[in-house]
């Protein structure tokens, strides 16, 4: 049966590719040139059958500036299927080199929003192994949870001093109900127990209810709210608990046939990964595209954070009050059906500069994207 069930897997097995060159530049503010030139790789491959999937990624990238850097990321996954409604899936990710952190590198899901370290290149190891069971119980109700162990931070002493390496239990439960046919309702509870190489540990436990519903054709509105219990402990195993507030709000439209748009906001306790303080943190997120299907595309984003609690006071704990905002405007334009070429502008600005970074940062770049359809 097993031989049988790899053989099928085998049989379906799908793979495809992308690669990305960009070149920025800009002034050199503060002894930091941005001036770099990047190449990544992004493979995903999928093999499944009715009941199962398994699923691996490979994302290389090189970044030529003060010298070559190299990162790699990967991942292993696969699912099953207990039941008709039920699934579970296991997952390994893994991460190492040296990266680049700089708010003016090609963007990414960055989460939290926060200023980036002094350093712009560290050496950097990251490990995330997870369990999930997802079970749709009734035509109405889904319940899913997760629970992973995580790693994250700097792989060697120098990169721990402004980056430093934090492990720890990440736990996730959530149960959606649809209430109609354009509302749902969601409980959600977290919890993390994160301890840092600079002997401080982040705790914090949170329940939040949320609400998602279609306010019209092509336009979605979800929001939570809730409370959360954090305890923080120092290097002097001082420990402290606090009651923290935890919400969000999120709109999603498409008004027209070639514009789409997301406004965002979050407010949340979380591990400060430059300290390790357990810290507030509010978050938003504006973005905008207008895409003319086979011409030109034209597309702004800008995010941002300001923190509501302090932190140790060390040099790279946060205090209340420090802002951090990044935008990007650029411009894509496909050259066939797998191709593109873009250009556009970045910056970034910080209110209060870490270890002596500049306080406004910006760069214009140029790239490009092919896509490699690999195994079908």
């Amino acid at each position: 049966m097993m031989m049988l069930s790899t053989i099928a897997l085998a049989a379906g097995l799908v793979a495809d590719g992308s690669v990305r060159v960009e070149g920025r530049g800009g002034t050199t503010e503060g002894g930091q040139d941005p001036r770099s030139i990047g190449v990544s790789g992004d493979l995903h491959g999928r093999a499944s059958d009715a009941d199962g999937a398994l699923r691996f990624g490979l994302e290389p990238s090189v970044v030529l500036a003060q010298g070559s850097q190299l990162f790699v990321r990967g991942f292993g996954a696969a699912e099953l299927r207990l039941r008709k409604d039920a699934w579970v899936r296991v997952r390994q990710a893994l991460g190492y080199g040296s990266i680049d952190l700089s708010p003016l590198a090609p963007a990414a899901a960055r989460v939290p929003i926060q200023p980036p370290p002094g350093s712009g290149f560290l050496s950097v190891q990251e490990s995330n192994t997870s369990l999930e069971l997802d079970v749709t119980a009734t035509r109405r109700l889904r319940i899913a949870g997760s629970a992973s162990w995580v790693v994250a931070g700097g792989a060697n002493a120098d990169a721990r001093a402004t980056f430093p390496l934090s492990r720890g239990p990440l736990l996730h439960a959530s149960s959606d109900w649809s209430a109609t046919r354009l509302d749902t309702l969601r409980l959600q509870l977290e919890a993390f127990d994160y301890r840092y190489s600079n002997d401080r540990r982040a705790s914090v436990a949170s329940l939040a209810a949320g609400w998602r519903t279609l306010l019209a054709r092509g336009t979605q509105l979800s929001t939570s709210l809730g409370a959360g219990i954090g305890r923080s402990r120092s290097e002097d195993k001082t420990a402290a608990t606090v009651v923290y507030a935890v919400g969000g709000a999120d709109l999603r439209s498409t008004p027209w046939r070639n514009v789409s748009a997301s406004v965002g906001a979050l407010v949340e306790p979380l591990g400060d990964p430059l300290s390790g303080d357990l810290i507030e943190r509010g978050s938003v997120r504006v973005a905008a595209v207008w895409d003319r299907h086979r011409m030109v595309a034209l597309s702004a984003r800008v995010m941002g954070s300001v923190a509501l609690t302090s932190g140790s006071g060390s040099p790279t704990s946060p205090q209340a009050g420090d802002r951090y905002l990044e935008g990007e405007l650029s411009a894509t334009v496909p050259l066939d059906a797998r191709s593109s070429v873009a250009a556009g502008i970045r910056a970034a600005h910080l209110s209060r500069p870490i270890l002596d970074q500049p306080s406004t940062q910006w760069v214009a770049f140029a790239s490009y994207v092919g896509q490699l359809p690999l195994i079908r």
